[in-house]
């Protein structure tokens, strides 16, 4: 079988689906920010994906330190990745930045309190944190997280899927909305 390979084939068909953010998405971001709000995205996407995402949105930009956290096991890694932003976040001082965070290592970091902290600390000094590739339950556990670490702070959650609702639920305010995903 080394070395066979199929030709001759006719293409029958093929699909695609278009990922767009819903209409207003970017203006609503920039007015929360603007308000003062702290804006986290989490999303289910891969990580290039959700960066994509979150430059159309104009939750990130070009000026911006972003820091990437993807380490997904080694808490030594971790720790250096996220000491590093959390410095580079603290010595910049007025410029903006944002975290990005994959859902692997929101595993490692949910499970050790030290890194837990350590990503909390960092989280707050920044001006946006995107967590990438989270599942429904991960989403409902960083407002946990949030909750906890910061009692004195109001949550909202706002989502358009299936896959947010735990995330709605955690939160002291929730918003469904009907979109295009359901």
């Amino acid at each position: 079988m080394d070395g066979l390979i199929e030709t001759d084939l006719t293409l029958i068909g093929s699909t695609a689906i278009e990922d767009r953010l819903q209409d207003k998405v970017a203006d609503t971001i920039q007015f929360m920010k603007a308000a003062g709000i702290k804006v986290w995205v989490l999303t289910g996407d891969k990580i290039e994906t959700a960066k994509n995402i979150g430059f159309s949105a104009g939750l990130l930009d070009d000026k911006m330190g972003i820091y990437d956290v993807i380490e997904d096991q080694d808490e030594g890694v971790l720790i250096k990745e996220l000491e590093a932003a959390r410095h580079a976040i603290e010595a910049s001082g007025v410029a903006k930045s944002a975290i990005v965070v994959a859902g692997a290592a929101l595993v490692a970091i949910d499970s050790s309190t030290s890194l837990r902290e350590l990503f909390l600390s960092a989280s707050d000094k920044a001006d946006v944190v995107l967590a990438c590739r989270v599942s429904p339950k991960q989403k409902a556990d960083i407002v946990n997280m949030i909750r906890a670490r910061f009692p004195q702070k109001v949550t909202l959650s706002i989502g358009d899927g299936a896959n947010d609702v735990n995330m709605i639920l955690q939160a002291h305010v929730g918003v469904g909305i009907l979109g295009k995903e359901g």
